[in-house]
């Protein structure tokens, strides 16, 4: 199948899905795909003679050539038409291979239903890859009526027949809720894993995780990294972290980025395995590279503390950046912190401020504390002592003690708010409660000052600080 893993790399990339079709004869196969081989000249025009006399093995294979432009020019309309002859011969490979053509418009005009129907034709006689072809139509409702049914009928098939792909796709139905758990084949050896887990952690798509499994065996990456990732954690069955990540170690040697991330955590001494920080760096970087945010927010975080590489906070921004540019909230508001108090040649307190403020958004209190800091300060914002105090608030609502104590102060020093001891001293005994080490300090100045006023209120409600 040399030839047509090459199609799936193309089809993969531009395209955004899988495609491979009937494997050429050994005899055949090393002077199709290689155009420096000794003798292609002569294998073509045999090709040539054969096709003539519309053999259509021979026609499947000139096709296959002229897709991915081997020993000839490559031409996708020639193909098109080469693969349509052997088609209507009955090669399912061929048929498979126009369905794909079809489908995606290449060297043809665009026809889902008519794809459909070489899909159907190769699927029935049992061409592995029309079946997980021809169940990604049904799934999709393109070119066919939508059916989940026929989709997980095909996608059976498929994966019976050996597609890793296919058994992810079931797999996914199944996580996804799409289908009950009563219709899958189940896989022992899993679902007795299943059954000793905590019986909290066993949800309904354990069936989900048995075609995973399937998959994975079957080379899948991303059912390797899915299987490994539940497993390490136990959801859905047994805590092993060992198989776990044995699982996502194999995902991520296919260059699966959240694999590679998920490992790079895993070797930083963030999880089972011993610690490898050099390799950690390679692989979050590899991640990074691949376009994943949390592994450029990894990288960043690596870079700013010096784990497997030296600390390099320049260098630190630019990665959080990249991150919370794509959308990582977490590395956005790493970014705000480095541009808030690190190193002075690299502080922005208004830059931070915008950072922090998408931080908040997007649910990060921390970032709302900070920005109640920057506020009451001035600091690359507008002084405003009543936004500081509605930023303290949703921290303190949090649980953040520092929140906490910044709402005492500013009722203590009357900031923003009418100064007011009594409520002052309500907000430092819970931020005392909380472990503040200061509060506890001024609790006791407030106190002395209540007495003195003749409150009793302080001495029966705050004397135990």
């Amino acid at each position: 199948m040399l030839y047509f893993r090459n199609i799936a790399v193309v089809a993969v990339l531009f395209l955004g899905q899988p495609f491979v079709a009937a494997a050429a004869t050994p005899d055949m196969t090393e002077a199709i795909v290689s155009p420096t081989a000794e003798g292609g000249a002569v294998t073509l025009e045999r090709l040539k003679q054969a096709a003539e006399r519309h053999d259509p093995e021979s026609l499947y294979r000139l096709a296959t050539l002229a897709f991915e432009g081997k020993l000839v020019r490559r031409d996708h309309e020639q193909a098109a038409g080469l693969f349509k002859r052997a088609a209507t011969k009955s090669h399912a490979g061929a048929q498979n291979a126009f369905g794909f053509m079809l489908e995606n418009g290449l060297g043809v005009a665009k026809n889902e239903q008519e794809a459909a129907f070489w899909y159907e034709r190769a699927a029935a006689a049992g061409d592995g890859e029309a079946q997980y072809n021809l169940g990604r139509l049904y799934q999709e409702g393109r070119g066919v009526q939508r059916s989940i049914e026929q989709a997980l009928s095909w996608y059976t098939k498929a994966a019976a027949a050996g597609s890793g792909i296919a058994a992810y796709h079931v797999g996914l139905l199944y996580e996804s809720g799409t289908i009950a758990p009563e219709q899958g084949v189940p896989n022992v050896a899993l679902r007795e894993r299943a059954a000793n887990a905590p019986e909290q952690n066993v949800p309904k798509p354990a069936a989900a995780l048995e075609w995973y499994e399937k998959a994975a065996q079957g080379g899948h990456d991303m059912a390797q990294y899915k299987l490994g990732k539940a497993l390490y954690e136990g959801k859905g069955v047994a805590r092993d972290p060992v198989q776990g990540i044995a699982w996502i170690e194999k995902s991520a040697a296919q260059g699966n980025p959240l694999a590679q991330h998920l490992l790079a955590l895993q070797l930083a001494g963030d999880g089972f395995k011993a610690a490898d920080e050099p390799r950690a760096m390679r692989l979050a970087m590899a991640a990074a590279y691949a376009g994943l945010p949390a592994a450029e927010r990894v990288v960043g975080s690596f870079l700013e503390y010096g784990v497997g590489a030296a600390k390099d906070p320049h260098a630190a921004v630019r990665w959080y950046r990249e991150a919370a540019i794509r959308g990582d909230a977490e590395a956005g508001l790493r970014l705000a912190i480095l541009l808030d108090e690190g190193p002075p040649v690299l502080r922005s307190p208004r830059e931070a401020s915008a950072w922090y403020e998408k931080a908040s958004a997007a649910g990060w209190r921390n970032a709302d504390l900070r920005l109640g800091l920057l506020y009451e300060a001035g600091k690359g914002v507008e002084r405003d002592y009543a936004q500081a105090l509605r930023r303290y608030e949703r921290a303190a609502d949090a649980g953040y003690p520092e929140a906490l104590y910044r709402i005492a102060v500013l009722h203590d020093e009357g900031l923003g708010v009418k100064r007011d001891s009594r409520l002052a001293l309500e907000w430092y005994a819970k931020a005392a409660e909380r472990g503040h080490a200061e509060a506890n300090q001024v609790i006791q100045r407030l106190m002395k000052i209540l007495e003195r006023d003749g409150d009793p209120f302080g001495k029966s409600k705050f004397g135990k600080f």
